[in-house]
């Protein structure tokens, strides 16, 4: 069955062994919103809390059916903000912007992207990975290969 990007569209991510998380699909394709089970979208209610992460995800990480159908939708008014994101030139670590959801992007110095995540369009398998040592307590590797070179 495929699955289509819906605004406000709620998914269940399922993980190995018991646990899951669920994915919201934000305003803007292709970006999505991550929630642990315990923020109250188990019971199709809006979050109680922040996202875990909100990154721009690949297509087929939920259109294959893998991450189920959409469960339910959020309202608009619901849904967290799509947050800004840093690119770097990887030969000058000093060369950077910040990127919009919008798209628009200006330059910036690597002091502003401090806090920022790195723009990039996530798999599955790493959205997955991330999650699980997210519960885990412990650091992503992909995470941190992407992370701001100061």
């Amino acid at each position: 069955m495929a699955v289509r990007f819906v605004s406000g569209g709620v998914l269940r991510v399922p993980l190995p062994g018991e646990e899951v998380a669920y994915a919201v699909m934000l305003a803007t394709f292709p970006y999505v919103a991550f929630y642990g089970e315990d923020d109250g979208l188990v019971d199709h209610k809006p979050p109680s809390g922040r996202p875990l992460f909100v990154v721009a995800v690949q297509k087929n990480a939920y259109s294959g059916g893998g991450w189920g159908p959409v469960l339910f939708r959020l309202g608009e008014r619901d849904l967290p903000q799509i947050p800004s994101f840093y690119r770097q030139n990887v030969m000058r670590a000093d060369d950077c912007e910040i990127v919009e959801a919008s798209g628009v992007t200006r330059k910036a110095s690597p002091a502003e992207c401090i806090g920022l995540e790195r723009s990039a369009v996530w798999a599955a398998v790493h959205i997955e990975r991330r999650i699980q040592d997210h519960y885990a307590n412990r650091p992503n590797a992909f995470l941190e290969s992407m992370r701001l070179k100061l």
